[in-house]
């Protein structure tokens, strides 16, 4: 074996999260039948003889990012519906979507309908009211859709309604607190600035509350923790107009955007750890690029195919209040990732090792990369132990750690992340149904 198979060589590379939506469409020029087919209900512990509550679903954003997220809710409705045979979606969107992700959703068939223009959204609440009105509303980022003039129009159309004809709203969240440089521009390789809590959008919810019609369902678990802190939090404020709209009993949920890509590379689980990739935006305040980057010299080449995702949060903003696309990102191109216990419990719905690499908080990203690759972590293990007179091997618990992540390894089966998928695209349509019978 040569050195460049046998040797610590492991590239690291920097996706922009714009660019990987336009690297998805290599993975479905040729399409085939969709991993996932339709199971039928039963499957989902649900009972398809119950008549589906909601009929019309409105799929609306007029923010042109996160088209990735929200479709993947469109083609779980969209399952669901042709599982109990009733029920339209339709998607208020500005079209084509950006970074070739229309072809995406036009190869996978997430879609397969009219696209409507976002302003179509208020016309079609208004003038549509009988027995085929619209009835769900869902919206895309409601960071951004709450703080349009939407706001106050789709809360004036839900009153006007007869009650017979009112609508819920769904709010897709990312981001308990939203930063004011995300909501001005989302760009590739862009000057962020200053970062700065904003959740100014958030009031907006009070009076949906107030109506019993609005519930949240975020990208990741620990978002859908975060805001049901919040809300028990204003479930009991001083003032009565907040504590009277009942924020405790908000329905909060999750729908993980994993995509069912045709076509990716199948690759010998014998191969070398060669390639590591962080996607993402490259911003300092974002992920922990200095600390990776300090020890990545030895580290210089760089082969054809990715093995792992390396997430390298830098604040703990990703663990608390914001979901990472990173990790769907990397799962549904079959990429494992290199994560922490940390993030493990904040990411519930990764937490799988048939989808993960677990490596110890105290062993860094680059010295697991390299133990993984040489299947030797003796440089790790030798190297000396901060305030102390000895090494990081003399830490049993921590060898221990780093043990285990050696003999799982690396690599996973196609089998193996094909079943994790299929078990989050199940409870995806778990959601679904529930979102579509008010449960």
């Amino acid at each position: 074996m040569s050195r460049l198979a046998r040797g610590p060589l492991v590239a690291i590379i920097v996706f922009c999260a714009c660019t990987s939506l336009y690297l998805l469409y290599n993975f479905t020029r040729s399409p085939r039948p969709s991993l996932y087919e339709d199971g039928g209900v039963e499957n989902l512990g649900v009972n398809a003889s119950n008549l589906q509550k909601r009929q019309r679903v409105a799929v609306a954003s007029s923010f042109g990012f996160h088209h990735d997220v929200y479709m993947t809710v469109a083609w779980s409705l969209a399952r669901a519906m042709n599982r109990s045979s009733t029920g339209t979606v339709e998607v208020y969107a500005d079209v084509p979507f950006n970074y070739n992700f229309q072809k995406v959703v036009d190869e996978l068939g997430l879609y397969r309908h009219e696209y409507r223009h976002p302003d179509e959204l208020l016309p079609a609440l208004r003038n549509d009211v009988d027995q085929n009105s619209i009835d769900l509303v869902i919206l895309g980022t409601c960071e951004i859709d709450l703080r349009v003039d939407w706001t106050k129009d789709l809360l004036s159309v839900w009153d006007e309604r007869p009650h017979d004809r009112k609508f819920n709203l769904v709010c897709i969240v990312h981001n308990i607190k939203a930063r004011d440089t995300y909501i001005r521009s989302i760009k590739c390789n862009s000057d962020r600035g200053t970062f700065r809590q904003d959740v100014s959008w958030q009031p907006a919810i009070t009076e949906w509350s107030r109506r019993s019609a609005i519930r949240i369902v975020t990208i990741a678990e620990h978002v859908a923790h975060s805001f049901r802190e919040s809300f028990n939090t204003l479930a009991d404020s001083t003032d009565p107009v907040v504590r009277s709209a009942g924020y405790e009993n908000i329905p909060i949920d999750v729908h993980v955007p994993i995509l069912p890509l045709p076509n990716l590379p199948e690759r010998p689980t014998s191969r070398p750890l060669s390639k590591a990739v962080i996607q993402g935006s490259f911003s300092m305040d974002r992920r922990d690029y200095n600390n990776i980057f300090e020890e990545l010299n030895k580290f210089y080449d760089l082969m054809a195919q990715m093995d792992l995702c390396v997430p390298a949060f830098a604040e703990n903003g990703y663990f608390q209040d914001q979901a990472s696309s990173t990790f769907a990102m990397a799962l549904q191109c079959n990429v494992p990732i290199l994560v922490t216990q940390r993030t493990r419990n904040s990411y519930r719905y990764a937490d799988d090792d048939r989808a993960v690499v677990t490596r110890p908080a105290a062993m860094r990203e680059v010295a697991a990369l390299k133990a993984l690759r040489t299947g030797d972590a003796s440089s790790f293990f030798n190297s000396p132990m901060p305030h102390m007179n000895t090494t990081m091997g003399s830490n049993r618990l921590l060898q221990t750690g780093v043990e285990s992540m050696l003999h799982r390894g690396w690599t996973r089966t196609e089998k193996e992340l094909d079943a994790f998928k299929i078990g989050l695209w199940k409870r995806n349509d778990d959601l679904a149904y529930r979102l579509l019978n008010d449960l």
